[in-house]
């Protein structure tokens, strides 16, 4: 019996979880604001804007690391 029950749960789990996730997409969906609206505009601009700013931060702080390794080799010779 138990191995019946482990059988079926495996399926049963795998089965739960996509009802779940096609659950929490249409959700997300439902709630989530028209791309064509103004509302959607403006949070698609502030998504891009914000991930500027993250690959502008991010390339500044190679940039840095970059400039203390050239100090340091040239403090060294």
């Amino acid at each position: 019996m138990r191995d019946i029950v482990l059988a079926l749960a495996v399926p049963l789990l795998i089965c739960a979880s996509g009802v779940y996730a096609a659950c929490d997409v249409w959700w997300r969906r439902l709630r989530a604001p028209d791309p064509r609206s103004h509302a959607g505009r403006r949070v698609a601009a502030e998504r891009a804007v914000a991930d500027a700013e993250a690959i502008v931060a991010d390339r500044y702080a190679i940039l840095a690391e970059a400039e203390r390794s050239a100090a340091r080799l040239g403090g060294q010779r």
